[in-house]
């Protein structure tokens, strides 16, 4: 990943560095949740409700 996030998470970098952004492992369970998220028609959650969801992980 380029330094975009290099001091850490959120609009403007205030938030520590998320796993995605440290280069960890996902769990494969994870990527499947999100594959069947994204096999659904339509719009799921907002994209405000998906940023709670992943802060909350």
């Amino acid at each position: 990943m380029d330094d975009a996030f290099e001091s850490g998470c959120g609009d403007d970098g205030t938030d520590g560095p998320c796993s995605i952004c440290r280069g960890e492992e996902l769990s494969p369970d994870f990527i499947a949740m999100l594959e069947r998220a994204a096999a659904q028609p339509g719009r799921v959650m907002t994209a405000e409700e998906t940023v709670e969801w992943l802060r909350s992980l």
